[in-house]
């Protein structure tokens, strides 16, 4: 707590994006206490708590800190560890490292395995983030430069890029049809892919939705499909075991839903659709994503179809 200090004391602009991110919330965030509540490990407090003992209750000023500036700048002891393409001049010993700036800083709670889990396939990692960077197209690009802009010649310590709604937009592209044949589809496109969107663990999802609607407003039809690393519980094996992964990586994702034959003239319905970054809490088995309790919601892309209007790309010849 000390040393965070002197950090704080000669970093003011840093400091202040710093107390306004989650990486600060990370032990006091209402969503994670809530689920810590229900499973309060010495593993989870090692990532959210990091400056204390992992197996006791952390006083309450190292829970506030969260993620601190010692947490990621001071791993060894008597060095500040700073990215290679830094030129600043420090009252205090650097040690410049080119990993630090590219993945090294951040893969430590940001890829992880489940607890006791032991293989190197993904379906043991609670979080594959730095190998899906590894396999895309900016693996050549460091985390910072998307998730830690630069501003005034210094990178950001803000890490708002991800609650930001007009830049998750901007990041996840979505393109929708009516077919002919009584489909409705919505392509999904990463423009930048640096990894999965959204970034994988238990927690996030993408919903994609439609309904089909009267004159009236009546809502004929509801479909939702939902797009994330999909984790269950199996009988007989222990934690939860990953089924399949549906994100949006580097190719289109396309996400097609059969509309029912609507009873109701199609010159007066319409196709209401949406899509929206989720933070769920997982419950139960994990087979029904309806189980899921929604802790927030950023609608990215909606919009409003004519049902006629798929009748009408019938006709085109």
């Amino acid at each position: 707590m000390a040393l965070n200090a002197t950090c704080v004391s000669c970093h003011k602009n840093e400091a202040a994006e710093w107390r306004r991110s989650l990486h600060h919330q990370s032990n006091t965030n209402a969503a994670y206490q809530a689920a810590f509540a229900i499973e309060p490990t010495s593993f989870c407090r090692g990532c959210h708590a990091p400056e204390s003992d992992p197996t006791k209750t952390p006083p309450r000023a190292v829970s506030d800190l969260g993620v601190g500036c010692v947490t990621c700048h001071v791993t060894e002891e008597g060095v500040v560890l700073a990215a290679a393409s830094s030129r600043s001049e420090a009252p205090h010993p650097l040690r410049r490292s080119a990993d630090f700036a590219r993945t090294g800083g951040c893969v430590g709670c940001h890829e992880f395995r489940f607890p006791g889990a032991t293989g190197d396939e993904d379906g043991y990692f609670m979080q594959t983030t730095a190998r899906e960077h590894q396999l895309s197209p900016a693996r050549e690009r460091a985390c910072a430069e998307c998730h830690m802009p630069r501003a005034s010649g210094r990178r950001s310590h803000a890490f708002a890029a991800v609650r930001d709604p007009v830049w998750l937009r901007e990041n996840l592209q979505a393109t929708t049809e009516l077919s002919a044949d009584n489909r409705f589809r919505v392509t999904l496109v990463q423009p930048d892919p640096g990894h999965g969107f959204p970034s994988g663990d238990l927690f996030r999802r993408l919903e994609i939705g439609c309904e089909v609607r009267g004159a009236d407003g009546k809502i004929e039809q509801r479909e939702v499909r939902h797009l994330a690393r999909h984790f269950e519980q199996v009988p007989g094996r222990s934690g939860r075991i990953l089924m399949r992964d549906d994100r949006v990586f580097a190719e289109p994702s396309v996400v097609e839903i059969a509309l029912s034959p609507a009873p109701l003239p199609r010159q007066s319905a319409v196709v209401s659709w949406w899509v929206s970054l989720q933070r769920v809490a997982t419950v139960g088995s994990g087979i029904d994503p309806a189980d899921a309790k929604v802790e927030s919601s950023v609608p990215l892309h909606s919009g409003v179809i004519p049902l006629e209007s798929s009748e009408k790309s019938e006709r085109r010849p």
